[in-house]
């Protein structure tokens, strides 16, 4: 059974199916060791995410992975990395990302945490354009899709897929 109908079987609601994201010039953001198969990775210490733009093109990227990455960012950061997200991706383009959920163990087990994200975060991010460079310019990602997930509690980890709009 897949997630969408088990969540209208059990939740009574629909919550939307994941885009499949275009592999034609991906990117992931603190792959690690294990990069996303298809993608390009960028990373510590070639890249270092909490100062650097993203050396992509604007409107070039067809799909970002960024699994476990943003927490370790400052909010300012953070916010700045989702500009580069914007400013990069192709009209259509996806942006997968999975955080701790703030409630989790998981959120607060490492030290380097400086972020905490709920199922709201994106929603009030991009309703509010003054957050982070480019100020002026309003925000042209969507959140598609938004999962609170886990296996056990520990590990609850918010999932979500934003789309640039435009």
């Amino acid at each position: 059974m897949d997630i969408q109908k088990f969540a209208l079987m059990g939740l009574k609601r629909e919550v939307n199916q994941l885009i499949e994201p275009d592999m034609t010039n991906a990117i992931e953001i603190g792959c690690g060791n294990n990069p996303t198969q298809g993608a390009r990775g960028y990373d510590f210490p070639e890249y270092d995410f909490s100062y650097m733009s993203l050396p992509d093109a604007d409107n070039s990227v067809t799909a970002i992975f960024a699994f476990h990455v943003l927490e370790h960012l400052t909010g300012q950061q953070a916010i700045n990395m989702l500009r580069e997200f914007q400013r990069v991706l192709v009209p259509g383009g996806t942006a997968t990302i999975l955080v701790p959920y703030f409630k989790s163990q998981l959120a607060f087990q490492d030290l380097d945490h400086k972020s905490f994200f709920t199922e709201e975060t994106w929603k009030t991010l991009f309703r509010n354009p003054y957050y982070g460079k480019n100020r002026e310019e309003p925000w042209k990602l969507d959140v598609h899709f938004n999962l609170i997930a886990g296996v056990v509690e520990r590990n609850l980890s918010l999932f979500t897929q934003l789309v640039r709009t435009e």
